[in-house]
C-alpha cells in the first residue's frame, strides 16, 4: 500500500509540475506583444550607449536620457559630458553644459533630422512609417523571447552614415544595435520607461 501511494504521490508531483511548466510557456508565449503593438506618444527614457570603434580596444561609454514629444527630439548625454542635442521640424541645436543652444551644420541637419525622425517613430513601435526610409524586417515573435526588427537604410548616403539598425524588445524597446560598413558597432540600452509615457 505504502509503494502505491507513494507512485501516486510521484505522479500526481509530476503531473502538477507538468502543468506548471506548460503554464509557464503559455505566459511566456503571451509575454511579448508583436512589435506594432507599442504605444507611446511621449518619450522619455535613460540610455546607456557603448560605441565599439575600429581600431581601439575598449568601447567608448557615454549615459542620458531620450525625449520626444510630437515636435521635438532631445538626445541628452549628461556622462561623460553634458551635452543636449534638440532635433526640430526647424533644424538642430547643440547646449554643452547648459550653455546657450547652437545650431549644428547645414551640412548634417538633414540626416540628423532623419535619424530623429527615425528614432522616435522606432521607440513608439511606428514600424509603418519607417518603411520610407528603411527596409522594415520584422522577425516572428518567438514563443519566450523578445522580438527584433531590422531597420536597412534604403538611401546608401544614409546606409554609409546610420549603417544597419537592429531593434529588440517585448513590450518595449530595450535595446538598440547599430553595425557600420567600416566596422564601428554602437549598443544602445533604454531604462524603464517613465511613467508619463504609459
Amino acid at each position: 500500500m505504502g509503494d502505491a501511494a507513494n507512485t501516486a504521490r510521484k505522479v500526481v508531483a509530476l503531473f502538477a509540475l507538468t502543468l506548471g511548466v506548460a503554464s509557464t510557456a503559455a505566459f511566456a508565449a503571451q509575454a511579448c506583444p508583436a512589435p506594432d503593438k507599442l504605444r507611446a506618444e511621449a518619450i522619455d527614457r535613460s540610455f546607456t550607449q557603448d560605441k565599439n570603434l575600429a581600431g581601439m580596444s575598449k568601447p567608448l561609454h557615454s549615459e542620458g536620457r531620450l525625449t520626444a514629444s510630437s515636435d521635438a527630439v532631445v538626445w541628452h548625454m549628461t556622462t561623460p559630458f553634458d551635452v543636449a542635442t534638440t532635433i526640430t521640424a526647424k533644424g538642430i541645436v547643440q547646449s554643452v553644459d547648459n550653455g546657450p543652444a547652437q545650431p549644428v551644420g547645414p551640412g548634417s541637419a538633414e540626416i540628423g533630422i532623419s535619424v530623429a525622425k527615425s528614432m522616435a517613430a522606432m521607440m513608439r513601435g511606428q514600424w509603418d512609417e519607417l518603411k520610407t526610409m528603411f527596409d522594415v524586417a520584422v522577425s516572428p515573435v518567438p514563443a519566450a523571447g523578445d522580438w527584433t526588427v531590422k531597420l536597412t537604410p534604403l538611401d546608401p548616403r544614409l546606409l554609409s552614415v546610420v549603417g544597419i539598425i537592429t531593434v529588440r524588445g517585448c513590450t518595449d524597446v530595450d535595446d538598440v544595435t547599430i553595425e557600420r560598413a567600416d566596422g564601428d558597432r554602437e549598443t544602445i540600452r533604454f531604462g524603464v520607461k517613465s511613467a508619463t509615457t504609459q
